[in-house]
């Protein structure tokens, strides 16, 4: 009998040891550059091993998904099923539909939860905050390794371009687990403040490298969500006498410094690319006025197409061409018309409930990982989304997260 149970168990050890590593390495892989053949073998094998379980225990698993996050996923993947429907150029919106959100949001707030749902609340968390960590660190390595090529190849100096920009949108999503992995070291000697603010100062030089206020700002809201919630006033004081020496000492070198020249233009510029008025976001709300209901359709070249039409009927328009909205909630609302609009706010509205449920209940590390996926999220899509076009694909992974952490019921192994 005891022979059969630790067969049992070893069994179950090395199916969990597959679920988590699958899961893990694929957040590990997913900002890294010119990786796409192996991200796709790693989501071949996610996907293969979520229908699997999915035949087998399909009653547990489906108990798994029954969140109001998941339904709200749902309900916004129909808004843009309508989207399609209702384009001017369906066959268009449905190819630009299908990578982020089918392949993307879908499929991982889908397979994320399957693949996890035997796995207990403190091993989800543990494997998420190794895999956040390694991404941290793979993405800021390569970056560095860009600016050490380019500076070799054709003499590049930092922040005289935007050819880190990408380098911005993993930092985003990787970033609150630096202030969270802080929170959860025990001991804050001088040794770990010395760490921190060496690892706090690359990771700011590499921000602004990015030259991407967006991303800035996105940033320093998830700092302070992070530091308001774990009541880390001393970090506060830190960061305000470091910020403050930051801005005094940037402005002095960068003013009259050619190499910093464009820095300094992006830190004090208060309406990149003209997005207010008759910019690329008040041009984007003159055309929803027109058709505030229904929408347009799905997809930015949908979007190319109806602004390039108009522009003629617009003169005040500042650009010419189209530039995109620069605004997630408004090309949502472009593409689905009401509908678009109001599923985007019940799935954001949605995913704040179960991060913010999920801080609440738990505590040690499985709340600092459910603080790591609600200040991402917050970052990625809500702040940065407000000023231009968030990558949906990859909040599929914050929700697949989430909806695996959130448990009313303690675990059981099948």
């Amino acid at each position: 009998m005891l022979n059969i149970k630790n067969r049992f168990n070893l069994c179950h050890d090395k199916k969990s040891l597959w679920n988590l590593s699958l899961v893990g390495l694929y957040i590990i892989l997913v900002y890294l550059p010119d990786i796409t053949r192996y991200k796709n073998i790693v989501m071949i094998l996610i996907g293969t091993t979520a229908l699997y379980y999915l035949v087998r225990y399909f009653r547990q698993v489906i108990n798994s998904l029954r969140s109001h996050l998941f339904l709200s996923v749902l309900l916004f993947v129909l808004a843009m099923f309508y989207s399609v429907g209702i384009s001017i150029d369906p066959a268009l919106s449905f190819k630009e539909m299908n990578k982020p959100i089918l392949n993307g949001l879908l499929l991982f707030s889908f397979t994320f939860p399957i693949l996890l749902y035997q796995e207990s609340k403190e091993h989800i968390a543990k494997m998420i905050l190794v895999s956040f960590i390694i991404g941290m660190a793979a993405i800021s390595l390569t970056d560095i390794a860009k600016y050490i090529i380019n500076y070799h190849a054709t003499g590049e100096m930092p922040f005289k371009n935007f050819n880190h920009r990408e380098f911005s949108y993993g930092f985003i999503f990787y970033f609150p687990v630096l202030l969270c992995t802080w929170a959860l070291w025990k001991k804050h000697s001088l040794l770990s403040w010395v760490l921190l603010i060496i690892a706090s100062a690359m990771s700011l030089f590499l921000l602004l490298g990015t030259l991407s206020r967006g991303a800035w700002v996105a940033v320093a809201v998830a700092t302070v969500f992070i530091i308001v919630i774990n009541r880390e006033w001393k970090l506060t004081l830190v960061a305000t006498i470091c910020l403050g020496l930051l801005a005094g000492t940037t402005h002095w070198t960068t003013a009259s410094n050619p190499d910093t020249r464009l820095l300094f233009y992006k830190l004090t510029q208060t309406d990149s690319s003209h997005r207010y008025h008759n910019g690329t976001q008040g041009s984007a709300w003159s055309l929803i006025m027109e058709n505030p209901i229904k929408g347009y359709g799905f997809g930015n070249k949908i979007y190319h197409q109806v602004y390039d039409s108009r522009v003629a009927d617009y003169p005040d328009w500042t650009s010419r061409i189209s530039l995109g909205p620069h605004n997630i909630f408004l090309s949502l609302w472009f593409s689905a018309g009401i509908f678009g609009l109001i599923t985007t706010l019940l799935m954001t509205f949605s995913a704040l409930l179960t991060g913010g449920q999920i801080i609440r209940q738990n505590k040690g590390i499985v709340r600092q990982v459910g603080l790591i996926l609600l200040s991402a999220f917050i970052g990625v899509f809500i702040v940065r989304g407000t000023f231009e076009n968030a990558y949906i694909n990859q909040i599929g992974i914050l929700f697949g997260l989430m909806l695996a952490l959130y448990k009313k019921t303690p675990d059981k192994a099948i």
